[in-house]
């Protein structure tokens, strides 16, 4: 009963202890899951704080992602305006600056180059065809020729070709071959353009009125541009067209002087020579004309000739055969045989200091004293 009673009371002492034991670890279960619940709390709130600050970040890289797309819209905006304020202030300077990329000076010496460059190509044409062909004096063989170099040259030049001999001194078809040089080579470095004369003479109408109603800047600019871009045909073109032209004026002047060939056969040889020259001394108009229309804004630079029958004036002129005297009171021009050259310059819209105009190279003459000496 003893031993009985001692097994119940230790069994009875087992299983208090067994439920402090329980108890406590209850306890302990509870505490374990109320830090859970808090951490759970805790953590619910900071996913809570994060998402917030995520969508504000959210927001805010929109905002910024907006802001990035309007300033790129305004920037390129800016850039355009920038690129077309850029074009039509490069065209306003153009039109405005007044600093040219060839001087006078320039000019001068290419003009005179090409006046011995027709000298030249006159003596060489004049001798040459001379040796080649039989000649008859004593007045006018073919009146269709006479009538001609008379309109293009004047009565007094056709007149002396027609009555004076040639053979051993061809002197004065060389000067008539240099004067029709000298006309042509004028037109082609003034000419706008060389393809239509109706547009060459609108275009030359319409700078003079821009010439009178502009500043020099404005309106040499104009004269520039359109110089650059009006139509021409190509240069070979060109001397083709033209080199026939002249080949009937060179012969037209021998059958006046009385070259006895047929007139066929006179053209072909003299054809066959103004190929040889017309080439070189159109391509130097052809520079003349780019640098004086295009390249030389702040002035009108002209080539100058005389027109016959002038009463020659030492101040305009230079005589181009002089013998080493004056030319008397009165004497009169018999053709140009030189370019000369010219500065026009627009000071002022109105008033008497409104042009400066200035010859920079007198042009030379062939006086009717040169055939004097000349055999009749």
């Amino acid at each position: 009963m003893t031993a009985a009673l001692h097994t119940t009371s230790a069994e009875k002492q087992r299983l208090h202890d067994e439920l402090t034991k329980r108890i406590s670890e209850n306890h302990r279960l509870q505490q374990e899951m109320e830090g859970s619940t808090n951490m759970s709390r805790s953590l619910d709130a900071k996913l809570q704080e994060t998402e917030s600050v995520l969508a504000s970040t959210r927001h805010a890289l929109d905002a910024a992602t907006n802001q990035l797309k309007a300033m790129s819209e305004q920037k390129a905006q800016l850039h355009t305006l920038l690129n077309d304020r850029t074009f039509e202030l490069k065209g306003a300077q153009s039109f405005l600056t007044t600093a040219d990329a060839s001087s006078g000076a320039d000019v001068i010496s290419l003009l005179q180059r090409l006046n011995a460059e027709v000298l030249q190509s006159a003596a060489y044409m004049a001798e040459s065809i001379v040796d080649a062909f039989s000649f008859e004096s004593g007045g006018v063989k073919d009146e269709d020729a006479y009538t001609a170099v008379t309109g293009i040259f004047g009565q007094s030049l056709a007149h002396y070709l027609a009555t004076k001999k040639h053979k051993d001194d061809p002197l004065l078809i060389q000067i008539t071959f240099q004067s029709c040089f000298v006309q042509f080579l004028e037109f082609v470095i003034s000419s706008w353009t060389l393809a239509d004369n109706n547009l060459n003479k609108m275009l030359a109408s319409t700078y003079k009125r821009i010439r009178s109603g502009e500043a020099q800047a404005i309106s040499g600019r104009w004269r520039a541009l359109t110089s650059a871009y009006v139509h021409n045909h190509e240069e070979s073109q060109l001397i083709a067209f033209f080199t026939p032209q002249l080949a009937g004026h060179f012969s037209n002047i021998m059958l006046v002087a009385g070259c006895s060939v047929a007139p066929d056969i006179l053209r072909a040889s003299v054809e066959q020579k103004l190929s040889d020259k017309i080439v070189l001394l159109f391509k130097q108009a052809l520079q003349l004309k780019k640098i004086m229309m295009e390249e030389i804004t702040s002035a009108d630079l002209r080539t100058v000739t005389v027109p016959f029958e002038t009463t020659y004036s030492a101040e305009q002129m230079e005589d181009a055969y002089v013998d080493g005297h004056p030319a008397t009171s009165g004497v009169r021009v018999l053709c140009t045989t030189d370019l000369g050259l010219r500065r026009m310059t627009r000071l002022a819209p109105s008033g008497e200091k409104q042009w400066d105009n200035k010859l920079l190279l007198k042009p030379k003459v062939a006086l009717k004293t040169v055939v004097d000496s000349m055999d009749g």
